[in-house]
């Protein structure tokens, strides 16, 4: 269970923090098949990638996954002349998926790390706790809706940051789709596949270099590509970044004796990616899209940046990406020459594999059933945390409680509900809420149900969402609101030239009905260093409003305000 593994990972890394694992993120190191990445602030501590995905396993080690054909006689299709009439029915497929790393690998690349550093103190700590995760499920047979048309489904959700935590996966099927998916059971390989896609960060090393941005080409560009398109995928991004620097509209200068190496080079696509384009927050529905289905099957193929001896990404495959508003003219140029939080990709991917070779005679897993039987069940719907909301029990959150309504076909109505605190993270398993079969016949609408999250934050304020419908497994709960980080942007140099002494810049902002204030004074030359605001706001709610306040040499003083949606505020535009 999620939260028991976290108990037990905390023990493992010698009682610290999980959120307290910076890594090297460029000295990582491939050993017994896995891969390791050193501390940052000791380098013979270890934490490795998960790179295995699995069928989830009861305490029998058997498989957690069902598929059940039914038969209903109430429904009867064809011609009443016929002497053979075809039944209705359909088929329900579940099952859960989780990832780890095998045991023995994990031992082998600790005394693997051991002998190549030479010191028997190598320690490998435990995996690294993502801070993220996103998964896509990838089938022709699986289809939403019931819909009947040849296409390739890619479901999107939201993925579990920590190893051997699992995920849900239910699915509705008509009589043909049951009976097609039954045969691609009998194959190696079934139409069953999913991807993970995993976030985790760390320090990046430094190096001697310089990124040269011509604001007025990178605006050309951006309006002659924008006409044709607003959403990218991540090989998209790519390929534009790349332009941009194969047409000099960007350029990379090194120095002393640093060479462009494949972790200096994501550094800076990462940073140009950043200044350029902003990701999607919301997480991605259900789709169908050939553009994001071809990107993702050429990542998971080995194509695109990030390939070689470096195979972790820094952007996602699996979000979407637009073109941030930013009105500059002029040239900019950002230093590299100290290490720097940056982001990577971890990709894993799973098939579900021969299941019917060796449990297709078992009852458990594969059956056919009739529904003139009666057959009452209890449904368990599970409640995922998001890998962002962790930590806001230790910012902002009190609790979460979420309320579930389910509406049977009898008339009656049940209503379950599940508090989560931050002392029930670690004290107990992920939350549980369960629903019976109350003269629910129609199998298909017995699965929908209705449920709403109710945020309760430090200091008395409340948020709750509205009754949202599904029929899904899992209800996942993600941060009902956004950190943005405001960066401060400008030529010093010009700043001088205008006679600027010092400026004082405000921002106000939103927050679920009051206005929060932020606020800070300093010098030109300053301007690199200063700290940036650090907003929350609604999600959904992209703008904020900012004062600027110039204090020149001659004691008069200038100001402009207005309306930003932007992470970069630029202050050298008197």
């Amino acid at each position: 269970m999620r939260f028991i593994l976290l108990l037990l990972l905390v023990a493992w890394s010698g009682g610290n923090a999980l959120t307290a694992q910076m890594l090297s993120i460029d000295r990582g190191v491939r050993v017994a098949g896995l891969w390791c990445f050193p501390l940052a602030d000791d380098p013979l501590k270890f934490r490795y990638l998960p790179d295995e995905a699995r069928l989830g396993q009861n305490a029998q080690h058997e498989p957690q996954f069902s598929f059940i054909r039914y038969v209903n006689p109430m429904e009867k299709t064809g011609r009443q002349e016929n002497t053979m009439v075809e039944l209705g029915g359909g088929g329900v497929l579940h099952f859960l998926v989780e990832y780890s790393a095998d045991s023995k690998r994990i031992k082998q690349a600790n005394a693997a790390l051991r002998e190549q550093l030479q010191n028997d103190t190598v320690q490998l700590l435990g995996p690294v706790v993502f801070k993220e995760g996103r998964f896509a499920l990838v089938s022709t047979i699986l289809q939403p809706d019931g819909q009947n048309q040849e296409r390739v489904l890619m479901r999107a959700g939201a993925a579990p940051v920590l190893e051997g935590s699992k995920i849900a996966l239910s699915f509705e099927l008509d009589p043909t789709r049951s009976r097609l998916l039954l045969e691609s059971f009998k194959m190696p390989t079934p139409d069953v596949s999913l991807m993970f896609e995993l976030g985790f960060d760390g320090l990046s090393d430094a190096f001697k270099a310089s990124l040269n941005v011509d604001w007025e080409a990178v605006n050309k560009y951006e309006k002659m590509q924008a006409a044709a398109t607003v959403y990218f995928v991540s090989a998209d991004v790519e390929r534009t970044v790349q332009e941009m620097v194969k047409n000099n509209s960007i350029k990379l200068e090194t120095s002393g004796s640093d060479e462009k190496s494949e972790a200096m080079l994501s550094a800076v696509y990462s940073k140009i990616t950043d200044l350029i384009f902003e990701r999607e927050q919301e997480p991605v529905p259900d789709q169908t899209s050939g553009n994001m289905m071809e990107n993702m099957m050429r990542q998971f193929g080995g194509g695109g940046q990030g390939s070689g001896s470096n195979p972790f990404r820094f952007l996602s495959v699996s979000a979407g990406y637009k073109y941030r508003n930013i009105k500059k003219g002029g040239k900019s140029t950002i230093s590299f020459n100290s290490r720097n939080n940056v982001d990577r990709k971890h990709l894993i991917a799973f098939n579900i594999g021969n299941l019917y070779r060796r449990f297709g005679t078992d009852e458990r897993f594969f059956k056919t059933v009739r529904l003139d039987d009666p057959d009452f069940q209890t449904r368990e719907i599970h409640i995922g945390i998001d890998g962002e909301l962790v930590p806001e029990f230790d910012r902002l959150i009190n609790s979460v409680t979420v309320q579930l309504r389910k509406r049977h076909q009898n008339g009656q109505e049940t209503l379950r509900e599940a508090r989560i605190l931050k002392s029930s993270l670690q004290a107990t398993g992920p939350s549980v809420i369960q629903y019976g079969w109350q003269g629910d016949t129609d199998r298909q609408a017995w699965y929908a149900y209705d449920y709403k999250a109710i945020y309760q934050f430090q200091g008395g304020k409340r948020y709750e969402t509205d009754w949202a419908a599904q029929s899904g497994a899992m209800i996942n709960l993600f941060v009902p609101y956004e950190r943005r980080s405001i960066r401060l942007e400008g030529d010093a140099v010009l700043l001088h030239n205008l006679q600027v002494r010092a400026m004082q810049v405000k921002i106000d902002y939103p927050f679920f009905g009051e206005t929060r204030r932020l606020q800070q004074t300093l010098k030109p030359d300053e301007l690199l260093a200063a700290k940036p605001f650090e907003i929350t706001l609604p999600r959904g709610a992209g703008s904020f409003n900012y004062q600027i306040t110039w204090f020149l040499q001659d004691g008069s003083s200038r100001n402009a305000s207005g309306t930003w949606e932007s992470d970069i505020l630029f202050v050298d535009n008197l």
